[in-house]
């Protein structure tokens, strides 16, 4: 009987900071996208320009798509409610932008090293959203909350 009490402790003890790990792999998560996002609301023009159809035609949808993303996910992703799905629509926005601002194999020379390390960032990035996309919020969420009620 002890040997069983034991592991019921030892596997509570494990879920609770695996719960604590979650919840700040999200916190952390976050800054990123806001930072983005926001940089992006007050540079609007300047973002739509960067993106294929520029400031006048497509950029603009591609600019505001990419702001609610970045804002709308990021918030799902700190409130840890909708984290697995936030966490997936984050994992295939990283992947494209990676893929469109950081092609370290077609920089210039003084570029590669910068945009391998961008790169690789993003691709650490990814790893760490398709965590939060296998285990979802966890315990300390608003998801989990509303749950228990």
């Amino acid at each position: 009987m002890a040997i069983s009490a034991e592991f019921d402790k030892t596997t509570t003890t494990a879920a609770q900071a695996n719960g604590v790990i979650l919840l700040f792999a999200r916190v952390l998560f976050v800054p990123l996208f806001y930072y983005s996002g926001i940089g992006k609301v007050l540079a609007f023009g300047v973002t739509a320009s960067r993106l294929p159809g520029g400031a006048e035609g497509l950029g603009n949808l591609l600019a505001a798509g990419a702001i609610a993303i970045e804002l709308g996910c990021g918030t799902a992703l700190l409130l840890g409610i909708w984290a697995r799905q936030a966490a997936a629509v984050l994992i295939g926005f990283t992947i494209v932008a990676t893929l469109m601002f950081h092609p370290f194999w077609a920089s210039p020379e003084t570029q590669v090293t910068l945009q391998t390390v961008q790169f690789l960032k993003n691709v650490g990035l990814v790893g760490g959203l398709a965590l939060v996309a296998a285990f979802g919020a966890g315990p300390y969420s608003l998801q989990a909350a509303l749950a228990r009620r």
